[in-house]
């Protein structure tokens, strides 16, 4: 049974462990067994506020930019001594297809190689650091089919290892908070399979009081 310590993770300071241990949390079975957001409030702590201080945002308006921002973020991120505070764990980019979209078609013939270099520059950044790259795109319709499509051509559909389809529920007649989830890319997972959410909750309607008992 491991006895909370300064360093075991972060942000647990020597002071920190006093405190959790004057509220009975003493070691490492303790701590995952608690109800974190109780055992914040109880030590007059606030560990989302601490959680979001963590997170960066960087703004690009064009490719150039786009590419300039992540090849710092791999050479500053190697560079640094390893240390598990300082881990990053997830690169979101939003949107790809803002950046992507207007550097294709006409007479742009530079704007496919430019996305793919933009798509080479995220797989590099996964695997050299072992983190997660989540890229958000958008929805157009076929010209001929009228069918739904991701934006970008089929050339970016290879690129992401996992998609995942998110779209509104119409049951309601308003768009509210609810979404369904579609896995339609997947290198373990079947494909096909949904799952209703609640983003007002950030939880699956079966932990969303509200929609208990309506599932899709």
């Amino acid at each position: 049974m491991g006895v909370l310590r300064a360093g075991l993770c972060p942000g647990l300071t020597q002071d920190m462990v006093q405190l959790l241990q004057s509220r009975g949390i003493k070691t490492v079975v303790d701590l995952v067994c608690a109800d974190l957001e109780e055992v914040a409030q109880k030590c007059g702590l606030s560990y989302k506020a601490g959680a979001l201080q963590r997170i960066q945002v960087v703004r690009a308006f064009d490719i150039f930019q786009m590419l300039d921002v992540l090849q710092d973020l791999r050479g500053a991120v190697s560079q640094q001594v390893s240390s598990s505070s300082g881990t990053l764990k997830v690169v979101v980019v939003d949107s790809v297809a803002a950046v992507v979209a207007p550097l294709l078609g006409g007479q742009q013939r530079e704007g496919l190689a430019l996305m793919m270099q933009l798509a080479r520059e995220l797989k590099t950044l996964a695997r050299d650091l072992s983190v997660a790259v989540l890229v958000t795109n958008h929805m157009t319709r076929d010209r001929d089919s009228g069918q739904l499509k991701p934006a970008l051509g089929r050339s970016w559909s290879f690129v992401p290892s996992t998609r995942l389809l998110l779209d509104s529920t119409q049951s309601s007649g308003s768009l509210g908070s609810r979404r369904v989830v579609c896995l339609t890319k997947s290198p373990r997972l079947p494909t096909g399979c949904q799952e209703t959410v609640d983003l007002g909750s950030l939880g699956t309607p079966e932990q969303s009081p509200v929609f208990q008992g309506d599932h899709t």
